[in-house]
């Protein structure tokens, strides 16, 4: 084995003996080294190192075979993910991977119960609204010794990609994906009105622009009158123009963004700037397109529900919706007629979408370090990216595989380039704090009465940001 392996291997085993101190308090907060004793210490890192030596990833100690788990929580990308994995275990005959899958609403308090069990997997799908917290509190491996090691090219990522799951300069995660929002629009009620795919729309907060004249176009109650007609009755509504609705990155993230405003002061920041004026203004055109314009269903059949806009889409009482790129394959199943995507509407300061991804991470209490990161490998290399690329499950987090997953859906009849168009113009982060989770339920709560116009938009600002500031000046009360 080469010397630079070792003392790699070495770097990163100092960082697990450390976490593993924590693990006997049930808690994946890490601890101070000095609290361990130097012959435990030694012990650990005999192990660990033992654990790093043989003539390759795949290859186990006494050639056992080694049992890796991989949590995700999409149910839909798991069958091609499985496929990916089929791939890695021909490659690697001595580890074997199963697939923890659990929904959204029950994969992170799952994910905490078990690193604090010490039962957590090994591999496991990140997102930046819960990276700051994992890795504050010593839950991921620094992955810059392996990378080094191994001498990965991150050139092939997109670098907007990188910078968040990075930390005190180390990385502790790597792009599995990548997404941005677009409209989807039923090209059956676009034809049989006669009207053009909504490309190159534009709003504002004061009229709603060209894309509110469109969406009264496409709003038509029970006696066929349309919403900007004289007569419109908002409260028998048969087909609504758009599904505005209380959601972050779907909705409006990107409408503060492209009225000049932010959400957060800074990444890992500890002030929420929401309640400004070019945010205050968006957010109010929002509930605008609900309560003045009836071009949306009201908050009441939308609130809190899951894939709701999806579902009203699906069912045809909808023109357009809007939401990212990961439920294309989604809409495809449950749709019964041809749908097309187009970029979102201008604003003010142009066309900004939220440009986020996934990354997968490595537990730093896995039993199988040397295992798990040659999993990670795989599932960061063009050749698994390729393999999700060509299944049209997600955008690939390396840029070169892009061209599958754009070939893939134009096989299926579908234009999905305004999602490459987005990517490659102006965008902006998904909000990055330690304690963001539990400021952000505050912070829902309170936008749920905002959209049903029981609070005005000022107000609930004001109070959502005080409640959020609260918790994420303090990092939040921990856990994910």
């Amino acid at each position: 084995m080469q010397l630079d392996h070792w003392r790699g291997c070495l770097a990163t085993s100092t960082h697990r003996a450390g976490d593993k101190q924590g693990a006997a308090n049930q808690s994946y907060r890490a601890r101070p080294k000095n609290m361990l004793s130097i012959g435990l210490v030694l012990s650990l890192l005999l192990i660990v190192l033992a654990a790093c030596g043989g003539s390759g990833g795949s290859t186990s100690q006494n050639g056992q075979v080694v049992h890796l788990t991989y949590a995700l929580w999409d149910a839909n990308q798991q069958p091609t993910y499985q496929k990916s994995i089929d791939q890695f275990e021909q490659l690697h005959p001595n580890i074997k991977v199963t697939i923890e899958q659990n929904p959204w609403t029950q994969y992170w308090q799952k994910l905490g119960t078990e690193f604090a069990g010490n039962s957590a997997p090994d591999v496991f799908w990140d997102h930046v609204a819960y990276f700051p917290q994992l890795v504050q509190e010593g839950a991921l491996l620094n992955l810059t010794p392996l990378i080094q090691q191994d001498k990965l090219d991150l050139s092939v990522y997109y670098p907007q990609l990188l910078k968040p799951y990075q930390y005190q300069g180390n990385y502790y995660g790597l792009p599995k994906d990548w997404d941005t929002i677009t409209l989807f629009y039923n090209k059956n009620i676009f034809q049989q009105m006669g009207l053009a795919a909504p490309d190159n729309l534009s709003w504002n907060p004061t009229d709603g622009g060209s894309f509110v004249k469109l969406l009264q176009q496409l709003t038509i109650d029970k006696n066929g009158h349309h919403a900007d007609q004289a007569g419109f009755d908002p409260q028998s509504v048969k087909q609504y123009g758009f599904v505005s609705l209380n959601s972050d990155q779907e909705i409006y993230l990107n409408y503060i963004a492209m009225n000049g405003g932010s959400f957060l002061d800074q990444p890992f920041g500890k002030h929420f700037t929401f309640n400004q004026p070019q945010s205050v203004q968006a957010l109010q055109f929002l509930v605008n397109l609900i309560s003045k314009w009836h071009v949306s269903p009201p908050a009441s059949e939308t609130n809190n529900a899951s894939n709701i806009a999806e579902q009203i889409f699906a069912r045809g009482q909808a023109a357009i919706i809007e939401t990212g790129s990961w439920n294309t394959s989604y809409i495809a199943s449950q749709t019964n007629f041809p749908f097309g995507v187009a970029e979102l509407p201008a604003g003010p300061q142009g066309r900004v979408s939220v440009f986020n991804g996934l990354a997968d991470a490595i537990s730093a209490k896995t039993k199988h370090p040397q295992e798990a990161w040659e999993l990670f490998k795989w599932l960061a290399s063009p050749q698994s990216q390729q393999i999700v690329a060509n299944n049209g499950t997600v955008w690939p987090g390396i840029q070169s595989a892009d061209q599958n997953f754009l070939q893939y859906w134009q096989q299926k009849g579908l234009d999905v380039s305004a999602f490459l168009k987005e990517a490659q113009g102006t965008t902006v982060s998904f909000p990055i704090t330690p304690g963001f989770n539990e400021a952000f339920t505050k912070i829902n709560d309170i936008f749920n009465q905002m959209y049903l116009g029981q609070v005005p938009v000022q107000q609930a600002t004001d109070n959502a940001v005080q409640q959020g500031d609260t918790v994420i000046a303090n990092g939040g009360s921990g856990g994910g």
